[in-house]
């Protein structure tokens, strides 16, 4: 008998969209804590990282439930990272992104162009910090200065919504991709990335799939997530058909996917490089800035499994396993 392929049944959240409802933000025990930068000038070169450590509450344990993204200067902001940290880099100052922050690995919560309101964990999940936990915190943000301009600045960062209140599960994030990306001036081509076998048999447990948000660059025309399990497929976790980058959608997996020691989680970009505005008469290559591109899946998970924060490839070899 011929096996039926499972397809994820997730709630499509399209970037433009304003978030109406996380009932748990509304809770009476839950606190506020803004993690942004204090207003800054935004250089005039086209590609900034730019990374600023925070200390934040440890008297407690803290369980975080939703992060609200706050874009202070929608024009030059192209996507946000915060993450949690293990070590103090000894200083709390604004600098552009080095070595130094790759300390900070964990990642609690991502911001890409577009989306709005706050993003919610699922009802009892939370991420952890605070008292023997995370007490400092990451905050990258990625200037994008299109126009050169030199007057702009910015005072992006997260709103995050805490409470003392413990939660069943801890949240996980991973980042899936390839990091080995050559593009020719052609009209398809497909870079795949994948979380190996080798990687996910570090697990000691089944772990779930919350949230999926799939990440190109302007390039990018579709992408898509799956599962494979004893070399077969198992699952379409989640798929974009035509993907723009303005207005990219997030995965909400209303059945959150199991996944099993031993499986593989392969991730598909397309690019097209040759036709209308993506035009381009030269390879392109994997980097930072949006004039380069990217093939990724940012993948929220539960429990958390330590360690399992990137399961990146460079060609066929696992760089983060």
């Amino acid at each position: 008998m011929a096996k039926l392929l499972s397809i994820a049944i997730s709630v499509l959240v399209s970037a433009d969209a304003t978030y109406t409802s996380c009932p748990a933000i509304h809770q009476p025990d839950i606190r506020v804590l803004d993690i942004r930068l204090k207003p800054q000038a935004i250089p005039k070169e086209l590609t900034t990282y730019a990374c600023q450590q925070f200390q934040v509450p440890h008297t407690e344990r803290y369980e975080a439930v939703a992060f609200e993204p706050i874009i202070g200067n929608r024009d030059v902001v192209h996507h946000m990272l915060l993450f949690g940290c293990e070590n103090d880099m000894g200083t709390s100052t604004i600098h552009q992104c080095g070595a130094q922050d790759g300390t900070c690995s964990t990642w609690f919560a991502q911001y890409s162009l577009g989306v709005r309101g706050p993003i919610c964990l699922p009802r009892d999940v939370g991420v952890q910090f605070g008292k023997d936990s995370f007490t400092k915190m990451l905050l990258q943000v990625h200037w994008n200065n299109n126009n050169a301009s030199a007057n702009a600045t910015d005072d992006s960062g997260f709103r995050i919504y805490y409470t003392t209140t413990p939660r069943a599960y801890d949240l996980g994030n991973v980042q899936i991709g390839q990091n080995e990306i050559s593009i020719p001036p052609q009209s398809e081509v497909t870079v795949r990335g994948s979380c190996s076998t080798r990687c996910t048999r570090m697990f000691h447990h089944p772990i779930y799939l919350t949230r999926t948000y799939i990440h190109m660059h302007y390039l990018g025309t579709s992408g898509k997530l799956e599962l494979y399990r004893n070399g077969s497929l198992e699952t379409l976790i989640a798929k974009d058909e035509d993907y723009i980058y303005d207005k990219s959608p997030i995965h909400e997996h209303q059945n959150p996917i199991e996944i099993l020691p031993g499986d593989e989680i392969m991730l598909s970009c397309t690019f097209n490089s040759r036709d209308g505005h993506r035009k381009k008469d030269r390879i392109t290559h994997f980097g930072e800035g949006s004039e380069a591109e990217m093939c990724y899946a940012f993948v929220s998970y539960f429990p958390r499994v330590r360690g399992f924060d990137q399961c990146i490839q460079m060609g066929s070899r696992d760089i983060n396993c």
